[in-house]
């Protein structure tokens, strides 16, 4: 029985090693985004954030372009809820397809990887009230 186990776990892990794998080297090889992904990011912002004034501790990650030509970016912040409190920072992964989001993914596993570059979003924290 533990060898059963053992064929079958073991090509689990070492799929889920070259995957990470896999992703290190997208990651290393990853670019600062541009100013143009970034406003439509902020413009997104207005539309889906409760309080968009509150926005604080913004960050943006660097746009991975996977093997398929799908990008990713990450971005994270804290904001206010509709009661006023602050969430905690929150991150979220955002698929570009074709240079435009193409929907995004709250609190994405990926974006939580210590290997991604992460710089200061200052644009995110700079929108004004509703």
């Amino acid at each position: 029985m533990q060898k059963k186990v053992i064929l079958i776990v073991g090509p689990l892990l070492l799929a889920a090693c070259t995957a990470s794998d896999n992703y290190s080297e997208i990651i290393a090889r990853s670019t600062p985004p541009s100013a143009a992904l970034k406003a439509e990011i902020v413009a997104g912002a207005k539309e889906l954030i409760y309080d968009p004034a509150s926005i604080r501790d913004a960050e943006i990650s660097n746009v991975a372009t996977l093997p398929d030509g799908l990008q990713g970016v990450c971005v994270r912040a804290d904001s206010k809820d509709v009661s006023g409190r602050y969430l905690g920072v929150h991150s979220i992964g955002i698929p570009i397809r074709d240079g435009k989001i193409a929907g995004g993914s709250l609190d994405h596993p990926l974006c939580d990887r210590s290997d991604i570059q992460w710089q200061p979003f200052p644009e995110l924290e700079r929108l004004p009230g509703a």
